[in-house]
């Protein structure tokens, strides 16, 4: 082999290392493969979010705090109605993740249960919007095919269960017999995990999340997901999945697994928190933290992994916590996305500066 031949592969072992982010087990290797997540996961090099691209064009140390986020594989959401768009935008996504190697995971999110925006959530949906829901999950799913993804279905989805301070849904039960559609159609898939968003210890409690887990079809998925929306714990995160499991279990859904949402959690706070502090900000694009030792805002929390029990001593966790880890945890992912303004809308690269800057990890 040739001195030129030789640094040719390296260039290339490095590229395919960059595309494809290997990721270690979480659980001992003799079970690795109980945990569908583990392996290379791929990393979106496209347009279309501008984080990528925005590294790729930047310089010295805003090219290194960029990289904090371009370089982790993180979760795009797909929420356009319209089917064509969903067509071209999720096989564009899917392609420019998996760059040709059909084994490298994707992951995003499907967030299509109202059509008319959550802020009109009591506006029942017609037999003809109940159609084109299905439509759209079965266009997901023809796009989907056999190549290997994660989904998070439905951020959001607490929405649909009844609580003291916020108003009911129209027809909650029309619309969790959707997700339990969904979480059917695309649980069949050969290569693809579902996970069913279950909220957060600051928004619902146990007994009412596993409710509405059972509702929306949780049976054919491998779990639930947390934090998607919300900044919890992990700590937190992990008491509240450990008594959904608990009771998943008694209600005949036993073995299931969560995944939980590190994207924004750097500095944990409640909802209640941020309100008490915030009264004037929008809880839904928080405010980043522009300094380290700045609290109840929002910085990156640990990085996405099939081995979140890396991180024990950085987020100072106890044995049990650790067990839990083990048990029923298959990874943490970035599904939130706090670098984006606007509800999520729109990249900020100044939001993702500062949080790349403040982040006690990494």
């Amino acid at each position: 082999m040739t001195v030129r031949s030789a640094t040719r592969r390296l260039i290339v072992a490095a590229v395919a290392g960059l595309l494809a982010v290997t990721l270690a087990p979480a659980v001992p290797a003799h079970a690795a493969s109980a945990n569908p997540l583990v392996g290379g996961w791929g990393l979106y090099t496209g347009q279309w979010d501008r984080t990528y691209p925005t590294y790729r064009q930047a310089k010295g140390r805003k090219k290194r705090l960029f990289a904090k986020v371009a370089l982790q594989p993180h979760a795009a959401w797909f929420t356009s109605p319209d089917i064509p768009k969903l067509v071209n935008n999720l096989g564009e996504y899917i392609r420019n993740t998996q760059h040709g190697n059909p084994d490298a995971l994707v992951q995003f999110a499907l967030f299509r249960q109202w059509p008319h925006g959550e802020k009109r959530r009591n506006v029942p949906l017609t037999p003809q919007e109940q159609a084109a829901y299905r439509d759209w999950i079965d266009t997901a799913a023809r796009v989907i095919g056999r190549s290997r993804t994660m989904i998070i279905l439905e951020p959001d989805l607490a929405l649909d269960s009844p609580g003291r301070s916020r108003p009911r849904t129209a027809d909650p039960a029309v619309r969790l017999s959707l997700v339990r559609y969904a979480a059917q159609r695309l649980s069949s898939l050969p290569r693809t995990t579902v996970y069913l968003e279950a909220g957060s210890p600051d928004w619902l409690r146990a007994p009412a999340a596993t409710r509405l887990l059972v509702s929306a079809g949780v049976r054919y998925t491998r779990g639930f997901a947390l934090g998607g929306t919300h900044h919890t714990s992990v700590h937190a995160d992990l008491r509240y999945a450990a008594r959904i499991v608990a009771r998943l279990g008694r209600a005949g859904y036993p073995a299931k697994h969560a995944v939980l949402d590190t994207a924004d959690n750097g500095h944990p706070f409640t909802y209640q928190q941020y309100r008490r502090r915030h009264s004037h900000q929008s809880f839904l694009t928080p405010v980043s933290c522009k300094r380290k030792a700045q609290r109840l805002c929002v910085t990156l929390g640990a990085p996405p992994t099939t081995n979140p029990a890396a991180y024990r001593r950085k987020l100072g966790l106890n044995r049990v916590e650790i067990a839990r880890l083990h048990g029923f945890v298959d990874a943490f992912v970035w599904v939130g996305r706090p670098w984006r303004g606007d509800n999520g809308r729109n990249f900020s690269p100044r939001r993702l500066l500062q949080e790349a800057s403040t982040t006690p990890f990494q």
